[in-house]
């Protein structure tokens, strides 16, 4: 009895780690996939990438390995997380992260800091939100600053070409009037854009088409997309946007390219 409950004891640790190991070479497989897609935009050449709602590293930790050699300005205004980013570009050069978020105007702002930190925002959280993602429930108000894109353009080395990635839930907007001057240098922006709203007030992807079309760019397909766990609808996709009056080739094969990934 004593062998046959120790033999089922290794079975079912053996099960374990089996289970284990898959679940790690998917995640790897995921990384791995979303590394080459944003080896795509390598045809852009940026020289400097402007990473936006940057949580703890994680898209910075992306871009360096898709653009070796390239310089990260990274943007978080949670002090605990901007510690994490800040650390990473400081051994992960050439790089600096800032801390604070971007918007229209120069000040201090109320977010709502959420227990899962990526969905921190300042809108107020919509119900869609927490019902697909149960693990967002909980939030409570902190004072964080806001500065302007345009006013940091003297402080920033904006070395073109440029790309620009913002992920900010649902401040995409703001971001965009508050850095005009900017986004028009830009070669493409890469932004998290959401087809249901999942925070009050927010710009879904029609309007920000609006107003990326208005500054010269032309949507060119989406680099990843996060479907609903419930019904499998799409409630937010990375989106690809290309400046028609900076990048004076066809982008017929990048969007091909995109579409398929």
């Amino acid at each position: 009895m004593r062998h046959f409950i120790k033999s089922a004891f290794s079975l079912f640790g053996l099960e374990i780690r089996l289970v284990k190991n898959i679940a790690r070479a998917r995640a790897k497989q995921k990384h791995d996939d979303l590394v080459q897609r944003w080896k795509l935009l390598q045809r852009y050449q940026p020289n400097t990438i402007l990473d936006i709602g940057a949580n703890t590293g994680q898209c910075a930790a992306l871009l360096r390995e898709a653009f070796p050699g390239r310089t990260i300005y990274s943007f978080e205004p949670l002090a605990d997380c901007f510690q994490q980013v800040d650390r990473f570009l400081n051994e992960n050069g050439p790089g600096k992260a800032y801390p604070f978020a971007l918007g229209e105007c120069d000040g201090e702002e109320t977010i709502n800091r959420n227990r899962f930190t990526p969905s921190s925002s300042i809108l107020p959280m919509q119900d869609l939100h927490r019902t697909e993602f149960p693990q967002t429930v909980e939030s409570s108000p902190e004072t964080i600053q806001i500065r302007r894109l345009d006013n940091l353009a003297d402080e920033l080395n904006l070395n073109v070409p440029l790309l620009i990635k913002a992920d900010v839930q649902g401040y995409e907007d703001r971001v965009i009037r508050g850095g005009i001057e900017t986004f028009r240098k830009a070669s493409a922006v890469v932004l998290e854009l959401s087809t249901y709203p999942l925070y009050e007030g927010q710009a879904l992807f029609p309007e920000i088409l609006e107003q990326l079309s208005e500054l010269g760019f032309a949507f060119r397909g989406v680099i990843d997309q996060t479907p609903s766990s419930i019904d499998g609808r799409i409630l937010q996709f990375d989106g690809l946007f290309e400046n028609e009056n900076v990048c004076c080739d066809t982008a017929d094969e990048l969007q091909e390219a995109v579409g398929e990934g």
